[in-house]
């Protein structure tokens, strides 16, 4: 799961009128808050339709990660390589014309100073993540875990081909080839280095692909959207947050995936010492286990642990 992929497609579904309506609720809330933020820069690299630039959206690790750890990449991107994908988008015929002349000189300043574009695009993404997407971060995230579960659980019962072929609908495997439905054609041969599955809110009805040399990756849409939304802007607490706590609970819905002391630490945005303490108290009730990786303490959910925080989702109608 990527915060930081998911603040970008959002951005770009916004620009789409036919898009949004699944996201309505949301959508009418979001653009109420945007009003006076000059996101100029975002929507010269983040065209309707077409080529988004890589180095927007660094393929998630295996371990989770914060917004903010993902955006540091954005920062180091290699100034070369931001020119590169600049240029590239820019003669990209799948953009819309109209957007090509709107944002045609903010794209010349870009490549002119692209050091500064760069700080640019990060401060105004770290601003549109702050107002549009993390007050809603939690209630995307369970949907997103959702997804991800119940994937493993094909996964584990009837291989990956079984994962691959249930995607969506623009996605198929036929003997040792994926084949995604797309507007670009291309072929490409792994060669081992494997292939990430990233579930997203916002990217449909598209499924986004990245090619090596960069890790290969497959976003795809997570299905019933709009399920996520169904209550929005209602005060509705999370029961597995009343019953645990914040900051418990929070760490259980965070371990999608295992992960470290210090990468609940970041998702979670408590102290490395605190999560320890909350760990230790959720482990003792064995809904947690924890075992030491070299110089690392890797935290999974226990079978018991995955079974409360399903139910709290069910609850809130997050699983379809």
């Amino acid at each position: 799961m990527s915060p930081l992929g998911e603040t970008v497609y959002s951005f770009r579904m916004l620009a789409s009128p036919e898009r949004r309506k699944q996201h309505q609720p949301w959508v009418d809330d979001v653009l109420h808050r945007l009003k006076g933020l000059d996101l100029r820069p975002l929507r010269a690299v983040i065209p309707p339709t077409g080529y988004v630039p890589d180095f927007l959206t660094p393929p998630p690790t295996g371990t989770p990660s914060s917004f903010e750890n993902e955006l540091e990449a954005v920062r180091a991107t290699r100034l070369s390589h931001f020119v590169d994908e600049l240029a590239w988008m820019i003669g990209d015929t799948g953009t819309p014309l109209a957007w090509r002349r709107e944002t045609a000189p903010l794209h010349r300043q870009m490549l002119d100073e692209p050091e500064k574009a760069v700080q640019q695009i990060t401060q105004r993404l770290r601003a549109y993540w702050r107002v549009a997407l993390e007050p809603s971060w939690h209630k995307l995230h369970a949907g997103l875990v959702s997804d991800v579960r119940s994937r493993m659980r094909v996964m584990e019962n009837s291989g990956a081909a079984s994962v691959f072929s249930t995607l969506n609908e623009r996605i198929g495997w036929q003997d040792d080839r994926l084949v995604v439905r797309s507007s670009y054609v291309f072929e490409e041969t792994l060669g081992g280095q494997g292939i990430v599955l990233v579930p997203s809110v916002f990217c449909g009805p598209e499924v986004l692909t990245m090619l090596p040399p960069l890790q290969a990756m497959i976003v795809y849409p997570r299905p019933a959207v709009a399920d996520i939304w169904r209550h929005h802007g209602e005060d509705r607490p999370s029961p597995l947050r009343a019953l645990l706590g914040g900051v418990r609970a929070a760490v259980l819905e965070a371990l999608t995936t295992p992960a470290s002391t210090g990468e609940l630490a970041a998702m979670v945005d408590v102290t490395p010492g605190a999560i320890s303490q909350h760990v230790s108290v959720l482990r003792g009730c064995d809904l947690v286990t924890s075992q030491r990786s070299g110089q690392r303490v890797v935290h999974t959910l226990t079978e018991t642990g995955e079974a409360l925080v399903r139910g709290a989702e069910h609850s809130l109608g997050r699983v379809v």
